[in-house]
């Protein structure tokens, strides 16, 4: 009679932890933005950012040709990824390679990474005032902006510099459309500043 007073909660504990993770639970944060259903078989993980109860991964897919954001929300002791973002390769200039903007019930935050292939470029500004952020580029580097708020990226303003502090490029929807996709949401080279 003991034994089997024992075995039955193993069994309801089993049922239940399979049913945690067939709804996509985990017990990290990686594991739970690799489970993610969006996500490449061949991703591979770029970097972490933390936000307070949340982990934003950024992966790069060469199979895919992709760049995507991947979001885990911490919930109890278990994580679970729902929200995730697809940025495709591109040859521009300057490329928006992660991004993505948040709301939780106990998180928000907005990702944006970006690598710049133009010697010109010095400088990216982004952000919403008073928290506006300034940012030193290289050729070929990327860089990432995190925010403790939730907004549409291109509601921040990004603004690529040069050394002397003439804007170069701004991210966006072009300027003077009254008709836009979303191939046109991307770093656009200011003319004639």
């Amino acid at each position: 009679m003991k034994k089997r007073n024992f075995v039955i909660p193993i069994q309801l504990l089993v049922v239940f932890t399979l049913i945690f993770f067939i709804s996509g639970y985990r017990f990290t944060a990686l594991s739970a933005a690799k489970s993610n259903d969006f996500l490449s078989k061949d991703a591979k993980l770029i970097e972490q950012y933390d936000t307070d109860s949340s982990v934003i991964f950024l992966f790069k897919s060469d199979e895919a040709e992709m760049y995507q954001t991947v979001l885990s929300e911490k919930s109890g002791v278990l994580f679970r990824s729902s929200a995730s973002t697809n940025i495709p390769y591109s040859s521009d200039k300057i490329q928006t390679v992660g991004g993505i903007s948040i709301t939780t019930g106990n998180d928000a935050a907005t990702l944006l990474s970006v690598i710049s292939y133009d010697e010109e470029v010095a400088y990216i500004e982004a952000g919403i005032e008073p928290i506006v952020e300034r940012k030193e580029i290289q050729n070929g580097e990327r860089i990432s902006f995190l925010y403790p708020f939730s907004e549409q990226i291109d509601f921040l303003y990004p603004t690529a510099f040069n050394k002397d502090g003439k804007k170069l490029y701004y991210y966006g929807y072009p300027k003077d459309t009254t008709v836009s996709n979303s191939e046109d949401l991307k770093w656009h080279k200011i003319e004639g500043q």
